[in-house]
């Protein structure tokens, strides 16, 4: 297996935030037109469960972040970010993104 090389770039989402709408799914294949077959951003719907006695529901994206660093590099502002309905998505170069990261619930996805 080959390493992705993601170019140092991070995407963090703020699993708080997240509304698991897809828009930013349908942003990056709107993007670049990719096959169904493929898939570059993927918003993974979890099962509801309870914490501290609440009842939670998470969604996570998985990117492919070899594909969201080309993105970036021609766009600092992509539309799967600036389209993203609850403002949950943040991508940059990993040690602008980290600091963003400290004290959010949130998932740090870099290559």
């Amino acid at each position: 297996m080959s390493r992705i090389d993601g170019g140092g770039i991070a995407l963090l989402l703020d699993l708080d935030d997240c509304i698991g709408c897809f828009g930013c799914e349908a942003a990056c294949r709107e993007t670049y037109r990719y096959p169904y077959h493929e898939d570059w951003m993927k918003v993974v719907r979890r099962e509801p469960f309870l914490v501290d006695g609440e009842l939670r529901q998470y969604h996570l994206v998985a990117p492919v972040l070899d594909k969201c660093r080309v993105c970036y590099e021609a766009d600092p502002n992509p539309l799967c970010v600036t389209g993203c309905a609850a403002q949950a998505l943040k991508i940059g170069p990993l040690e602008e993104i980290v600091p963003q990261a400290v004290g959010r619930h949130c998932a740090l996805f870099t290559a």
